[in-house]
C-alpha cells in the first residue's frame, strides 16, 4: 500500500494524471501476459501520451471557434457541383499550411464552402495546428475596429 501511495504522489508531482489512474490496470495486464519491463514502461507512457494528445486536440478544437463540427468524410460531393474532389483531397494533406499558403473557397451560397473550410481546419487541428474560424464579415469588422482604434494586431 505504501508503494501505491508513493506512485500516486510521484504521478501528481510529475503531472502524469493518466498514469496515476491507469497504472494498476496496465500492471495487472503486464503480469498476466508476462511482459518485459520495457513493454510495461512503453504501454504506460503510450497511455499518457495518447491522453495528452487527445486533450490538446480538444483544446485546440474549442479555441478554433467552429460554429459546428464538419469533416471531409461527411461532405457530399454529389450534391456540390463544381467541387473538385481531387483538389480537396490534396488540400487535406495540409501541405498548404506547411508552405504558409492561403486558400480561398469561392462559390455560390449553399455549395459547401463553410463545410469544407471547417473540415480542413479540423484536419489541421488534428495535426496539432492552431486555427481560428471566422467569417469574412467578422474579419472586416475586426479590421475596421482596429483601424479606428489604431491597433493593428
Amino acid at each position: 500500500m505504501e508503494l501505491d501511495t508513493s506512485i500516486d504522489e510521484l504521478c501528481k508531482e510529475l503531472k502524469l494524471s493518466i498514469i496515476g489512474e491507469k497504472y494498476h490496470d496496465i500492471a495487472s495486464m503486464a503480469a498476466k501476459e508476462n511482459w518485459q519491463y520495457t513493454q510495461f514502461l512503453e504501454e504506460v507512457l503510450r497511455v499518457e501520451v495518447d491522453n495528452r494528445l487527445g486533450r490538446s486536440k480538444n483544446m485546440l478544437t474549442k479555441l478554433a471557434g467552429f460554429p459546428v463540427i464538419k469533416t471531409l468524410e461527411q461532405f457530399d460531393y454529389t450534391f456540390s457541383v463544381g467541387v473538385n474532389r481531387k483538389q480537396i483531397e490534396e488540400l487535406s494533406s495540409l501541405i498548404f499550411v506547411k508552405k504558409h499558403e492561403n486558400i480561398i473557397l469561392l462559390g455560390e451560397s449553399g455549395v459547401g464552402k463553410t463545410h469544407l473550410a471547417i473540415a480542413l481546419a479540423l484536419k489541421a487541428v488534428q495535426h496539432r495546428y492552431k486555427v481560428r474560424f471566422t467569417t469574412i464579415s467578422e474579419l472586416l469588422s475586426s479590421a475596421n475596429r482596429a483601424k479606428k482604434e489604431k491597433k493593428y494586431g
